[in-house]
């Protein structure tokens, strides 16, 4: 794991322990070209405060915006796409026509993520 992914889930394990809610994004399929490469990781905060980057960007923007009017509120991990067609992705800055899917996991307490806060220990390796 890259030092941005542990960055991104340190950062969401923070912001759990401090009582917001967060949604982790990761890049899990792209077509054509995209800007960043599958498994790319953002975490937005309910607030709209963001680590991380999935396009380096718009669909960020995109997601601040969708968290800012829609809160967290979902209780499941949802897939999207960017890019279907070519309006989009101009709209969102992809290159080449490219579509990226997303899946957005939202986070609470119990989601695990606290094992990350403290990178120098190797506990997070036994959760279940």
């Amino acid at each position: 794991m890259n030092s941005v992914d542990l960055e991104v889930l340190t950062s969401c394990a923070r912001w759990l322990e401090g009582g917001h809610r967060a949604l982790l994004v990761t890049m899990v399929t792209t077509w054509g070209s995209s800007p960043r490469p599958e498994g790319a990781m953002l975490a937005v905060r309910d607030d709209g405060v963001v680590v991380g980057s999935v396009s380096g960007g718009c669909i960020e923007d995109d997601l601040i915006e969708r968290v800012r009017q829609r809160g967290i509120a979902q209780t499941k991990p949802e897939q999207i796409k960017y890019g279907v067609s070519a309006e989009e992705a101009h709209r969102f800055g992809l290159p080449c026509g490219g579509t990226i899917q997303l899946v957005l996991g939202p986070l609470t307490k119990t989601s695990g993520i606290a094992a990350f806060h403290a990178p120098s220990t190797t506990d997070w390796l036994d959760c279940e």
